[in-house]
């Protein structure tokens, strides 16, 4: 009941007909009705009946003010509240009015009831009195009946209640698309399957450096030993210098005398002498272990006998390293993979995440003469050769969004009737890239798969179901092709022993599995 009151102030010409098209609007509120001190209409206890019943219609809590002591009696039977003034009304509690008989059975009559209102209680009284008691309890007995079937018919409908738990029928569809990414496109084709290619450039510098390879011989040097000769026989023997030694494993390795030398006479005389590696034998090779040198050629090999107790040293090859043609090649293969690897680098960092390089069209698209600068020329002498380069990387690249939306639509158009494709089990896989037919195209596979699901309408469903016998109810989702052989509907009553469906639609609940 809203706490706002309305109040009426009762005029001379308010009748019970008007009265009753000002409370039309007043639904709800609280109505508090000023009766004039003066007023002389509308101030029987029958009038003040009707006032309250039109209220009661309305749901409008009714009160008065009046100081008329009548009014005060009449408005204090029927519980309504009376007030002194306005004030008193809204700062006092309100009392709920009762509808009341005009009069108690055996109440003596007010003075102040007039007689058409005598007359209509008379009326009510004759006719309950004409009555018999035997059709008062038919009536009443009728009554409850009526009541009883009402109460029945309403328990049936609204208490039943079943759950529908069913699965849909689901596949897996896939597609395969040739896709082409043209630099020259500007928007998708879907029939052919082409899309636009974004062609990238980046101007990069870089400095490469490797060892050189080429190498320049020197003069290489002799390797020299102290060798011992002894005597074989009992004169002297003179060995001139130049006299030749050499060993004996393996490949010989010839030495010389550096100058003249005399054996003392006598079996086992020795005598030492510096010996060199022959011009040939130069290098490393002369550098020979200790009693290596141990074969006197020509003549004297009968007379005397040689041996190297040190092992033979000074020996050694003499090289520098130099640039060869082939270090150049290398250099420049080099610096152009860097180049392309820091074009890479920067074409990725200026695209947005669903935007791809194609890997395999990345080259360099320039490169000049006076951009290129080696550090040495070729038979340089250098230890190292660096190469400073310059050149124009190219490469496409192209927008994954455009494949994916050419494969799901590509899907959606292979989703059979009376199914619906579900987006959440999208999926999509990019084949690799191929050189297309022209220059600046890359043909690639584009390769999407979904699940999708039979349509249905539980409404529908709820409709045809309510107020099926049980086994009826289970043969007709047998028949609904929409629904999945492998996992069958199931059916919940209650109460359980009903066997039959709600005859209300709203009772039945319908829950698909995999639904929320």
């Amino acid at each position: 009941m809203s706490a706002e009151i309305v109040t009426r102030h009762l005029k001379a010409t308010d009748t019970i007909v008007s009265l009753r098209q000002q409370l039309a609007g007043l639904r709800g509120q609280r109505l508090l009705i000023i009766w004039p001190q003066a007023a002389e209409n509308l101030r029987s206890k029958l009038d003040l009946v009707l006032i309250q019943r039109e209220a009661d219609r309305r749901a409008i809590q009714l009160a008065i003010v009046s100081t008329d002591d009548k009014q005060r009696f009449y408005a204090a039977e029927l519980n309504i509240s009376c007030f002194d003034s306005l004030e008193e009304s809204q700062t006092s509690r309100w009392k709920r009015g009762r509808q009341k008989r005009f009069l108690p059975r055996y109440h003596k009559p007010s003075p102040d009831l007039r007689a058409e209102d005598l007359a209509v209680i008379a009326g009510r009284l004759a006719e309950r009195q004409q009555r018999s008691p035997w059709r008062s309890l038919i009536e009443r007995l009728a009554v409850l009946a009526v009541l009883t079937c009402v109460v029945g018919a309403a328990l049936y409908a609204v208490v039943p209640s079943a759950e529908v738990v069913v699965s849909l029928q689901e596949a897996v569809i896939t597609v395969v698309v040739d896709v082409t990414a043209d630099r020259k496109a500007r928007a998708i084709r879907a029939d052919s399957g082409l899309i636009p290619a974004l062609v990238l450039r980046e101007t990069v510098e870089t400095t490469a450096t490797i060892p050189s390879s080429g190498a320049v011989w020197l003069d290489s040097t002799s390797a020299a030993a102290i060798v011992t000769f002894a005597n074989l026989g009992a004169n002297q023997v003179d060995i001139p210098r130049g006299a030749i030694l050499g060993t004996s494993a393996g490949e010989p390795i010839l030495f010389t005398t550096v100058a003249d030398v005399a054996v003392p006479a006598g079996v086992g005389q020795q005598v030492n002498a510096t010996v060199e590696a022959m011009p040939g034998y130069r290098g490393n090779v002369g550098n020979v272990g200790p009693g290596m040198i141990n074969s006197v050629l020509g003549e004297l090999s009968e007379k005397v006998s040689v041996i190297n107790l040190a092992p033979a040293s000074g020996g050694g090859n003499q090289s520098v390293l130099t640039v060869a043609a082939a270090d150049q090649s290398k250099l420049l293969e080099s610096a152009r993979i860097q180049l392309q690897s820091l074009a890479y680098e920067r074409m990725r960092a200026g695209l947005s995440e669903s935007q791809v390089i194609i890997i395999e069209s990345l080259g360099i698209e320039q490169e000049r003469k006076e951009w290129t600068n080696f550090s040495a020329d070729v038979g340089t002498m250098t230890s190292e050769l660096s190469l400073t380069m310059r050149a124009i990387v190219s490469a496409l690249a192209l927008d994954d969004r455009y494949a994916r939306q050419l494969t799901f639509d590509r899907l959606r158009d292979k989703v059979p009737a009376r199914f619906e494709l579900l987006d959440n089990s999208l999926t999509y896989a990019r084949g690799p890239f191929m050189p297309g037919r022209a220059d600046g195209q890359i043909n690639f596979t584009a390769t999407g798969s979904a699940t999708v699901r039979a349509g249905f309408d539980g409404d529908s469903l709820r409709e045809q179901l309510a107020g099926l016998a049980l086994p009826e109810a289970r043969e007709y989702l047998e028949s609904l092709a929409e629904l999945s052989d492998q996992d069958p509907a199931r059916i919940s009553l209650f109460p359980s022993a009903l066997g039959r469906m709600p005859i209300m639609a709203v009772r039945i609940h319908v829950r698909v599995e995999g639904r929320p």
